[in-house]
């Protein structure tokens, strides 16, 4: 079926893309209100990690890789992304037009404060846990939040475009694919990036010109800009494994996030400026919720946080550390009842709060934690 008909199907099919902004409703944990899902091995269930509160946590959704998802699934979830898009807005940020756009302009007003630090990985845990549940309480959704594994299809060959083909850049049932080819000054590329491919906006997918608009800060279109090498070289599993191999929770925040530049590579940057590159929306570090696809690279990297957690529980469900200034190493470090702030969006929480996915603020599990 052609995507156009498909969304145009999604109301019919009770899929909740046609929801009103009445529809908004509230659950006890987040990411707990509908679904239905087993422990598995995305669970804190059993003698590593103990028993959440079963009346906080009950019935978890299970994540699942985009692939995973069969044709029925994936279009549910795209009409409920859409469907955020006809909720009206609650945040203050000018220029905001529905609910979608809190999530951007949010993430874009804290910037500054949440990358480099040592909460950055939990802040968007949190971030990335209440929109799936805006998906699942405002717009129906049944599901959980899917995510893109990109190490599954790195190539040693910098130069391959075959991860740019897989099923999550579809353009009749995902995330549509690359821009065309735009110019960039050299303003606009400050790190002096090469191999770029694109730069225009998405072609085809849920997310096209025509299907969807990001409004904040002004409206524009979801761009993309993909470059192969980065793609490639900061996807690769090898990548994943040095994360999860680090020994505590401060050395794991640091390394998911490496440095500012793009002589060493790192796993967060790979789907930002290998989809974003230098005009794309992912590569915009302020606006990259405004492509739907921050969501999955994001919810890949807390999949590869908890699988670093399990080889150790109870004890990361109690450990945080790094700065609370970007950059800041010798200076003060979070503590696990620092609180994390995500506006308008959902209360206060502490760190420790968010460093159990079932636990009395999150209830969300990994159908396969591994992959």
């Amino acid at each position: 079926m052609h995507l156009g008909k498909v969304l145009l199907s999604f109301g019919a099919l009770g899929l909740g893309a046609l929801a009103s902004p009445d529809s908004r409703g509230s659950g006890s944990g987040i990411g707990s209100s509908h679904g239905h899902g087993s422990s598995g091995d995305g669970s804190p269930h059993g003698s590593d990690g103990g028993n959440p509160d079963p009346i906080k946590c009950q019935d978890p959704p299970l994540r699942k890789e985009w692939r995973q998802l069969n044709d029925f699934e994936k279009a549910e979830y795209l009409g409920a992304v859409h469907c955020l898009t006809s909720l009206k807005p609650i945040s203050p940020f000018k220029g905001v037009v529905n609910h979608y756009d809190d999530f951007q302009a949010t993430h874009a007003d804290q910037t500054p404060y949440i990358h480099w630090v040592g909460f950055f990985i939990l802040w968007h845990r949190y971030f990335v846990a209440t929109y799936e549940k805006a998906l699942r309480e405002e717009c129906q959704y049944q599901g959980a939040q899917p995510y893109w594994n990109w190490a599954l299809d790195a190539s040693k060959d910098e130069n391959s475009t075959a991860i740019f083909e897989t099923e999550i850049f579809s353009k009749t049932l995902g995330f549509g694919g690359n821009g065309k080819y735009e110019e960039a000054t050299a303003e606009q590329n400050p790190f002096n990036l090469t191999g770029r491919t694109g730069g225009g906006c998405v072609e085809g997918g849920a997310f096209a010109p025509g299907l969807f608009t990001r409004n904040y800060p002004t409206p524009d279109c979801v761009r993309r800009d993909f470059i192969p090498w980065i793609m490639n070289s900061f996807a690769q599993q090898s990548l994943v494994d040095h994360v999860q191999a680090q020994d505590d929770y401060t050395s794991f925040a640091r390394a998911i996030e490496n440095i500012p530049s793009f002589s060493e590579p790192n796993i967060h940057g790979s789907g930002h400026f290998g989809a974003g590159g230098v005009l794309g929306t992912l590569g915009n570090s302020a606006q990259s919720p405004g492509d739907p696809l921050f969501f999955m690279h994001h919810t890949n990297l807390d999949r590869i946080l908890w699988g670093w957690q399990l080889k150790d529980l109870p004890t990361r469900f109690h450990q945080v550390g790094g700065p609370i200034v970007p950059f800041d190493y010798g200076g003060k470090n979070v503590t696990l009842d620092f609180e994390v702030n995500i506006g308008t969006l959902a209360p206060n929480v502490t760190l420790e709060q968010l460093l159990n996915p079932q636990g009395d603020i999150l209830c969300y599990g990994y159908a396969n934690v591994e992959h």
